[in-house]
Parts: structure tokens; sequence; C-alpha cells
């Protein structure tokens, strides 16, 4: 089965300004992403997504323009060998060992492995080894933002726990004293049976999310995501060091095993949050979840822009031997609700991954077609990450 097209379609979805939301990333004005499509000679088309923020404009051009044209008129079979010869012979040499370069490659591999699911008449899954999470796949309500007070922190909170879930997570790191008196809150509010996470987005010195360490362990969270600079492998392994019982987490914007590698070496790191859509593909993250296993550390992804990143990374999950802890983002984003023509839902907190083959979703043209980006930008001016 041979590949003929590689093309990409770039879509921006806006989101209300009553329902924009700000992290340490910036004030999210628009939901964005590049859906790669790969056509085989055989009529099967393979979808993927490398998720942002990343300019649309110039992934769409790697896409169709620099890893295409290594992939057109090959073999399906050989895919393995496709995504080594990309990555080394384009990604690495004129694009780098992270960031746009991998991210693209990463949504060409999920597409591949879509059509890899497509050809065979099996779920991505059942590729994968079967499902170990057999029961549905753990999830937490991504994310409470930091405009809101203790109070209103702690509604938001219980109101995700009144629907099912069994963990929210908190963004933290503007203002470290209010976001103790948040931690708190929630705490109280969800009780001692459910789970908090904590996500700094990088917008913390070294010594503030020391300092906050303590309140995160009387709070019993589960995990202190991204709390510090992601190139600050010394500082992660301070944390750990000095932490008790919550795990450190990072990896949303780590590339491929190499990146990971230095913090496990370090003892840096408990969590490994390497994302299919971006750390490159199902391909190297499968990698990198075993890498995880091996040193008896946990992977536990990162999935935020789309319905595709999510159930791509999903099925992986689903087929993997780590405790599942995966990210739901309630947020407002059209690209996960109207997307595909039958939306994925969270039924008492679990996710099971589509059955069908493939990925196992299909995606809504018509939606596709009114949705064309047009230069819009995605992250607005906000607080930011501090410097």
């Amino acid at each position: 089965m041979k590949i003929v097209s590689v093309t990409a379609n770039l879509l921006n979805t806006p989101i209300p300004e009553e329902l924009r939301v700000e992290s340490g990333a910036g004030l999210k004005l628009m939901r964005q992403m590049c859906l790669v499509r790969i056509e085989t000679d055989s009529g099967l088309v393979g979808f993927g997504s490398p998720s942002g923020p990343y300019d649309l404009a110039v992934l769409g051009r790697i896409v169709e323009h620099v890893i295409g044209p290594h992939l057109i008129g090959e073999e399906l079979s050989e895919h393995s060998r496709l995504w080594n010869h990309v990555y080394v012979g384009e990604v690495t040499r004129n694009l780098g060992t992270r960031g746009v370069g991998v991210a693209a490659l990463s949504g060409v591999d999920m597409a591949l492995w879509d059509l890899r699911g497509k050809a065979a008449g099996l779920p991505l899954y059942e590729l994968l080894g079967g499902l170990y999470h057999a029961k549905g796949v753990r999830t937490y309500a991504s994310s409470i933002y930091w405009k809101l007070t203790p109070d209103q922190a702690a509604e938001e909170a219980r109101s995700w726990i009144d629907r099912g879930f069994t963990a929210v997570k908190l963004k933290v790191g503007r203002e470290p004293r209010k976001d103790a008196e948040r931690v708190l809150a929630i705490r109280e509010a969800i009780g001692p049976d459910n789970d908090l996470l904590v996500d700094g987005n990088q917008a913390l010195s070294r010594t503030d999310a020391l300092a906050m360490l303590p309140v995160l362990e009387q709070a019993g969270v589960y995990w202190f995501e991204e709390p510090i600079d992601i190139d600050d492998i010394e500082g992660h392994a301070m944390l750990r060091a000095a932490r008790r019982s919550v795990r450190i987490a990072t990896g949303e914007n780590h590339y491929t095993a190499s990146g990971f590698l230095p913090f496990v070496q370090a003892d840096a790191i408990d969590v490994l949050q390497a994302d299919v859509s971006r750390a490159g593909g199902i391909t190297e993250v499968n990698k990198i979840q075993a890498m995880a296993r091996a040193h008896h550390l946990q992977w536990n992804p990162h999935t935020f822009n789309d319905i595709l990143t999510v159930v791509s990374n999903l099925h992986l999950v689903a087929a993997s031997p780590h405790p599942a802890m995966f990210e739901w983002d309630v947020t407002y984003n059209e690209l996960m609700t109207h997307l595909t023509t039958e939306p994925i839902e969270v039924v008492d907190g679990l996710l099971h991954p589509p059955t069908g083959n493939g990925l196992g979703i299909e995606i809504d043209e018509d939606f596709v077609a009114e949705h064309v980006w047009a230069g819009e930008r995605s992250i607005g001016t906000g607080a930011g990450m501090r410097v």
C-alpha cells in the first residue's frame, strides 16, 4: 500500500471572550490545529495533528513541503524506516531536535498509525498490545485557572467532581500566596478521596516552587507539573529531592526520548508527560513510556489541543501499564467537540478509546471547510511567564 499524498488543513476556531482562559503560556484567543491528511493508493486516509500552539503556516509548509515529499510513493509498511529517515535526514539537520519540526513529524506519524490500523482492520490500541485499562482510563478535569478567587476555584473544582471526575487540575504561578489559598480551598471542597493536580506552566522561580511544596504536601497534591523552566534540570532535581509525596511532572514541551533522558538520569522527574502530538508521535512516545517504566517512573501524557491529540494519546495510555491519569480539556474548545462526527465523552470519570479501525474517529469535513485559518493569532498578551 503506497502513500500518494500528504496534505495539511489549517483550522481556526474562536473562543468567546467571556470563556477565554489565561495560564503561564498567555491568554488563549483561538483554538487552532493543523489537520494532517495522508492518502494511500487503496483509498484509505489517515489523520493526525501536531498540537500547538505553533505557527500554522510553518506547520503546514513542513508537513506538505518538507516531510511529505519523503513519504509519497513509499510503502506504508516502511513506517519505522520512514520515521527515522525524516527525523535524521530533515528534522534534526534543518529544524532542530525539539519544537515545530518534531511536532510536525508527530502529526504525520499519528496519521500513519491511523492508516496502519485501518489497513489491519483494528483499533489502534490492539496494534499497541491490547487494552491494559479494560475498565476505562481515569481522567482529570483540566483546568481551573488563575482569575478565580479561592472560593470560586473551590466551587468549580467541586462541580467537576459532581460531574463524575475523581481528579481536577489547578493552574498556579502568577500569585503564589493566593495559589496556596486556592489549593487548600479546593482540597477542602473535593474531600480526601479525590485527587488534586497543580500546574505551573514554568511560571515559578526555583525559590517560589520550593516554597510552595509544603502547602502542596499538606493538601495531598498528586503532582506538581512544569513548576519551573523546562531547561532547569538541576532545579527539577532539587524539587524532587525536597518533596515527600507530591510527584514532580514535566514533559509537554519536551521532544523525543533524548529530551527526557537527562531528567531521568538526574533523578529530576517522577512523571514523564510526553505528548504523542508533540514528542515524536506514537512511534517515539511508545519508547518514552517504556523508558519511564524501565526506571520505575510514570508516563501520563499532556493532551490538550484537539480530539485527534486526545484520542491518539488515549489509545496508547489504554494499552500501557502505567497508572492512568489522563488530561481532559474542560475549557471551551470546538476542536474537541465538533471536529468529529461522534464526539468522545467522559462517563463517570473514565474514557474508553474508540473501537473503530485506526484512531476510530470520523472527521466532520463540513466543519473543516467552515473553519479555515486566515492568519489569526491563537495566544494573546497576558501575564504570561514571569521573567
